[in-house]
C-alpha cells in the first residue's frame, strides 16, 4: 500500500451489522385504566368536595357583650350592656339583647343599631331576624347612602329593601339638614332610590 493512499473506509465496514430495532414495551391497559379512574376520582374530589364545604358550611352567631347569658331549655341568648351580635355580614349593637339560636330571632332595646353593607338604621328597640334579614325597629334613624333620614317606624322587609312610616328623609348629610322631604310612608332601596306617599 503506498503511503499516500487513503484507505477504503467503505470495505473495513461490516456490512451485515444492523443497529437493532426499538420495540416499546407492550401496554398493560389495565393499569392505564386504573390510572385513568385514579385521575377522574382526583379530579372529581378537588373540584367539587370544596362546592359541598360551601354550601353545608354553618356560620355561628357570635354574642358579645358585659353579661352574657345561655339559655339552653329556650334555646336563647340574654345580653346586656355593650352588646353586639355578627352573623353572616350584618352587625347588631345594642344594650339589652335576647336571641333564639334556633330562629335567628332578636329583640334589642337601649341604642340598638343594625349594620350591614347597604347602610345602618338605628332606633330604641328592634326586633330583627338574622336569617331572612327582616325586621322592625321603632324611633329610627337610617343612613343608607346616598340617603338619610328619621321615621317612627322603620320595617326592613328584604335585604334591599326598607320601609319608613311617617318621617322624613334627605340627601345631606348633615345633623340639622338643609333640606328633607316629610313623607306619611317611604320605600328605601339602598343605593338606588326611594319612593314617597
Amino acid at each position: 500500500m503506498d503511503k499516500f493512499q487513503i484507505p477504503n473506509l467503505k470495505s473495513q465496514i461490516n456490512s451485515k451489522f444492523q443497529f437493532p430495532k426499538f420495540h416499546p414495551p407492550k401496554a398493560d391497559w389495565s393499569l392505564v385504566i386504573v390510572y385513568w379512574l385514579l385521575f377522574g376520582y382526583w379530579c372529581l374530589v378537588i373540584g367539587v368536595c370544596p362546592l359541598f364545604a360551601q354550601e353545608n358550611k354553618i356560620e355561628p352567631i357570635i354574642v358579645n357583650g358585659d353579661i352574657v347569658e345561655y339559655v339552653t331549655e329556650k334555646n336563647e341568648f340574654i345580653a346586656s350592656g355593650n352588646v353586639s351580635v355578627d352573623y353572616k355580614g350584618t352587625k347588631l349593637t345594642c344594650q339589652k339583647l335576647t336571641l333564639n339560636t334556633q330562629t335567628k330571632d332578636a329583640f334589642a332595646e337601649g341604642d340598638a343599631r343594625i349594620d350591614d353593607q347597604r347602610g345602618v338604621i338605628e332606633g330604641s328597640k328592634l326586633i330583627y331576624n338574622f336569617q331572612t334579614k327582616t325586621g322592625t325597629i321603632i324611633d329610627s334613624e337610617f343612613r343608607a347612602n346616598p340617603y338619610f333620614g328619621v321615621a317612627e317606624k322603620t320595617e326592613k322587609v328584604s335585604e334591599a329593601e326598607f320601609i319608613a312610616t311617617r318621617g322624613y328623609y334627605t340627601t345631606c348629610s348633615l345633623d340639622n339638614p338643609h333640606y328633607r322631604i316629610k313623607s306619611r310612608k317611604m320605600k328605601v332601596f339602598p343605593g338606588d332610590k326611594i319612593q314617597t306617599r
